[in-house]
């Protein structure tokens, strides 16, 4: 948006832009966000197996299964 007072919108804030996209850099940027996806979705299995573990050592304590439930709702937050 163009720098105003009035903070009205013009069509000149609409100016589309004419250059192409670079498509080679689109898909060098596309291979990178499947690569950190697949980084995300591994640390993602490790939290959940970390957040199971939690849990089967409450109980393993002697916690019935919705004490530690609940312990563990304390714990994460």
């Amino acid at each position: 948006m163009t720098n105003r007072k009035d903070e009205r919108i013009s069509m000149a804030d609409f100016k589309m832009d004419t250059k192409k996209p670079d498509i080679e850099q689109m898909k060098k940027d596309l291979e990178n966000v499947r690569a950190l996806s697949d980084i995300i979705i591994e640390h993602n299995r490790i939290q959940a197996r970390i957040i199971r573990e939690k849990y089967l050592v409450l109980v393993a304590e002697g916690f019935t299964p919705q004490e530690a439930i609940e312990l563990w709702k304390v714990v994460i937050k």
